[in-house]
């Protein structure tokens, strides 16, 4: 569309005044066309170039009588899917204005991506019409963008990459777990036979063997304790990286607990002439939280204090209460961690440092470990609502500059406790309740305890415990202890969840909905303790879980139990 020039006096103007004044403002005018930050150029309208601005030949890279009367499509370069300078062309001549995005292409070949806005003009003075370009730089615009979608495009990638890992790192957790639930009950399942033959030998058969004989047998039994210590380890570790550690919360009096501790390490901290200092204050209060795990955080860094410590040492262990917090540290005189190692130290299969500097060869001492106790400790506090730190001057050549491990743990843990995995009874105040002994307790015939377990082994070695207070019956598959619950009635089922055919939680849930038998008491027997197992065997119906190996007094002591309170368990309905 032709634009009404400005030299055309409006209606009512005061002649030379008016005049002036407008020349002023033309003056005005072609200095901000001149120095505007938009690219202006104007065309004859056959193209040929009658006017640029100063911005024009700073972006092209151009003098101003270089570019006069030459063409203007010499510079610029057309973007495919974009209208086309001829397109731009051809709308003026119908007398539109037009937008595109075209490249002006500069000296050196440099592109500069613009966004053009093109119209006519009528010049005053000949009555020609000219065309008006104007150019608006947006390459930094362009080139953010274009780098922003790559980067988009980067991180779509990334993100694909995760995804597909994630999803392998979960596949491959899973084969970990399944792995690690197959490989502790296949370990135990040899285990329980080694461990209960060597328990029978020590029990029963002391003056029946040669004294070397019997020392040989203590030793495998020390033996099977310390890799059975070590499958469950490694099932605890699985067990926090799975948030899945349930604990039994009673009342605990730390101190007394870690000197029980320090006593289990006697033998070691003697033999090496260090010392423990505890600096337990009186009045404590006490402690609720899981007494067995709270007794494995105390082992665990006591051992590993002892086993950095050179000889002749001493460890320090305080407990204090601070702002309703238990503070309990552990200092050594041994070689110290650098502070890289902090974070590292707690991860699981992570060993400190080299424990070959102190002065005792560690091969004598305790072995090089698994590295899993420190990654156990700072499970089982946290689990407990605390925090574990270490403190240390770093390793130094020929210096001992000890390390200090805090914990702090609430004196009431304001968590949610649970106790899925040993759901059932624990009747520590039966021997109260009752008058008597479980192990004397009078009944007018044996009970009847049916095993349905296909590890012979196992089953050969609790029967040789519990034979002589109990009627034993076998059955090595769910078929067959189907059949014996139905026609004998046992007092109690001993249940591997491992069985040949009808596996032991389906036979469980069957038992439990057949008025014949769901009142019969249904204990699983078995290794497997990983993943959700224990838990699909409470909720199949079981009401307490033994875990093999086992030891032959507490079995015998749990049966009893179990069976005092037979009358009080409510039926299955």
């Amino acid at each position: 569309m032709a634009v009404n020039s400005i030299h055309n006096l409006p209606e009512g103007s005061n002649g030379p005044e008016h005049t002036l004044r407008e020349s002023k403002d033309l003056a005005l005018l072609a200095r901000i066309v001149e120095h505007t930050p938009l690219v202006i150029i104007v065309t004859e309208p056959d193209g040929a170039i009658r006017y640029v601005n100063a911005t024009a030949q700073t972006v092209l890279e151009y003098s101003r009588q270089h570019m006069l009367g030459t063409p203007l499509e010499r510079y610029l370069v057309e973007i495919e899917g974009y209208p086309s300078f001829q397109e731009v062309r051809r709308r003026m001549g119908e007398g539109d204005g037009f937008q595109t995005r075209l490249l002006l292409l500069g000296n050196g070949n440099e592109e500069h991506v613009c966004l053009l806005n093109a119209f006519e003009i009528k010049n005053d003075i000949d009555k020609r019409e000219l065309l008006v370009f104007i150019f608006r730089d947006i390459t930094t615009e362009v080139r953010g963008s274009e780098q922003l979608e790559m980067k988009n495009i980067e991180m779509a990638k990334i993100n694909s990459e995760l995804i597909r890992n994630n999803t392998e790192l979960k596949r491959i957790s899973e084969l970990k777990s399944n792995f690690l639930s197959i490989a502790s009950h296949e370990l135990k399942t040899p285990l329980t036979s080694i461990k209960g033959y060597s328990d029978i030998i020590i029990d029963g058969m002391k003056d029946k063997l040669d004294p070397d004989i019997y020392r040989m047998i203590e030793s495998i039994n020390r033996a099977a304790d310390r890799l059975h210590k070590v499958v469950n380890n490694i099932l605890d570790v699985t067990r926090i990286e799975q948030k899945r550690l349930r604990l039994k919360p009673e009342h605990i009096d730390l101190p007394a607990l870690a000197r029980e501790s320090i006593e289990e390490l006697v033998h070691f901290s003697v033999k090496r002439s260090i010392s423990f200092d505890c600096r337990f204050p009186p009045d404590l209060p006490t402690f609720f939280g899981d007494r067995l795990r709270m007794q494995q955080v105390f082992a665990n860094l006591f051992s590993n204090a002892l086993k950095f410590s050179p000889d002749k040492s001493a460890i320090v262990v305080a407990i204090e209460v601070k702002d309703r917090l238990f503070h309990i540290t552990v200092k050594d005189q041994g070689i110290g961690i650098d502070k890289n190692e902090y974070a590292k130290i707690f991860d699981p299969f992570y060993e400190i440092g080299s424990a070959n500097r102190h002065s005792t060869d560690v091969s004598k001492f305790m072995g090089g470990g698994t590295g899993l106790g420190l990654s156990i400790v700072k499970g089982i506090i946290e689990r407990h609502g605390g925090q574990i730190w270490v403190e240390s001057e770093g390793v130094r050549e020929n210096e001992y500059p000890g390390s200090v491990f805090h914990i702090t743990v609430p004196i009431e843990a304001e968590i949610s406790w649970d106790d899925d995995e040993t759901k059932a009874l624990f009747l520590a105040k039966d021997d109260e309740k009752h008058g008597q002994s479980a192990e004397v307790m009078a009944v007018e015939k044996k009970p009847v305890i049916l095993f349905i377990d296909a590890d012979k082994e196992a089953v050969e070695i609790a029967s040789m415990t519990l034979q002589n207070a109990f009627d034993i019956l076998v059955a090595e598959n769910g078929e067959n202890g189907l059949q014996l619950s139905f026609d004998h009635h046992p007092d109690l089922i001993l249940l591997d969840s491992y069985l040949p055919g009808l596996d032991g939680y389906r036979l469980c849930r069957i038992l439990r909905s057949q008025e014949e038998t769901r009142d019969i008491p249904v204990v699983f027997f078995s290794a497997g303790t990983q993943n959700d197992e224990i838990q699909k065997c409470f909720a199949s119906g079981a009401i307490d879980f033994i875990v093999k190996p086992f030891n032959g007094r507490e079995l015998l002591d749990k049966i009893w139990r179990l069976l005092m309170r037979k009358k009080e368990i409510t039926p299955f309905g």
